[in-house]
């Protein structure tokens, strides 16, 4: 994985101040790092705009009210927290921002939310952390990429809440890691009733006959750039629907793409060492690339993080 020399002297930003990469920042006792409370979404600066930002910041607020968090920040408050640290690394474009939050200090060493409180018994504040990288797109969006069907399983809601996006990522990391040993850039996962589910980190889509299907958010936070795809699918006259894919579906698909942030749509030209469709990046994978970077440049969908509130 390539990284950016730039990013050795980012300063990240932890509840007021500013750190460098491996500075020790939270407490033992802070809740995200003591039990895992802890959610996140990454947007990404572009031309000193921030990309579907309001989107991003619903998706962390959306995650804190499903992990029961005592106290979840304002829009106003993330936005703060990100605008001054851009400012302090003065970035304007090609920005990965990685946005967290956690719910404080805990006082004890406890699974109970009523341990989230400081020595006076008051609820603490909740901690906010912004960490900017120079990142390009982390896919071969040209050449496309391979896949193989992971052998591990998304949970179902049925377990607890998918559509939270929080630090518990164990299932997705060793199918992604399944996928390297692999030889192969990421994996396909299914939940346990047989239906695609994700990837490691993305969204999926198929194309069939020249339509475009991607799974329910049963067993998966929702998508900002599904969301977005799914725009530039009525934009370009695409038809475009939720549906339950078989594994079935998906081998007999004409194109099959991965949809995330840091690539938005790529396609895949091989699954588990055969091809898709005809091996190469489809044409409709193609259309949604274009129409994606321009939704990228098109002020409507973006956030002026520089202006005033």
């Amino acid at each position: 994985m390539k990284n950016d020399p730039r990013n050795q002297s980012v300063r990240h930003y932890v509840n007021g101040r500013f750190v460098s990469q491996y500075e020790p920042t939270l407490s033992l006792f802070d809740a995200g790092f003591l039990h895992g409370k802890q959610v996140w979404s990454a947007p990404r600066l572009i031309n000193h705009r921030i990309f579907k930002l309001e989107a991003h910041l619903e998706k962390i607020r959306h995650s804190a009210a499903v992990n029961h968090f005592p106290m979840i920040p304002s829009n106003a408050d993330f936005i703060k927290a990100i605008r001054v640290t851009l400012q302090e690394n003065k970035m304007s474009d090609g920005v990965h921002i990685r946005v967290l939050l956690t719910p404080g200090h805990q006082v004890t060493a406890s699974m109970d939310l009523a341990a989230i409180v400081d020595w006076q018994g008051d609820i603490s504040e909740p901690h906010i952390i912004v960490m900017p990288e120079y990142r390009g797109w982390v896919y071969d969006v040209e050449q496309g990429i391979r896949l193989i069907t992971s052998s591990f399983k998304r949970p179902g809601p049925d377990m607890v809440d998918q559509t939270s996006h929080d630090n518990n990522q164990n299932a997705s990391s060793r199918a992604l890691a399944e996928a390297k040993q692999m030889g192969a850039t990421s994996s396909l996962m299914y939940d346990a009733d047989g239906y695609l589910a994700e990837a490691p980190a993305s969204h999926v889509a198929v194309v069939r006959s020249g339509k475009l299907f991607t799974p329910y958010v049963r067993c998966c936070p929702e998508g900002v750039t599904r969301q977005a795809i799914m725009e530039a699918c009525i934009h370009l006259g695409i038809d475009a629907y939720e549906a339950d894919l078989t594994e079935a579906d998906v081998a007999h698909a004409d194109e099959l793409m991965l949809l995330g942030t840091m690539s938005g749509p790529v396609g895949a030209t091989h699954l588990d060492q055969r091809p898709v469709g005809g091996g190469l990046v489809g044409p409709i994978t193609r259309a949604l690339q274009a129409e994606y970077q321009a939704m990228l440049l098109d002020p409507k969908h973006s956030f002026p993080i520089f202006e005033a509130d």
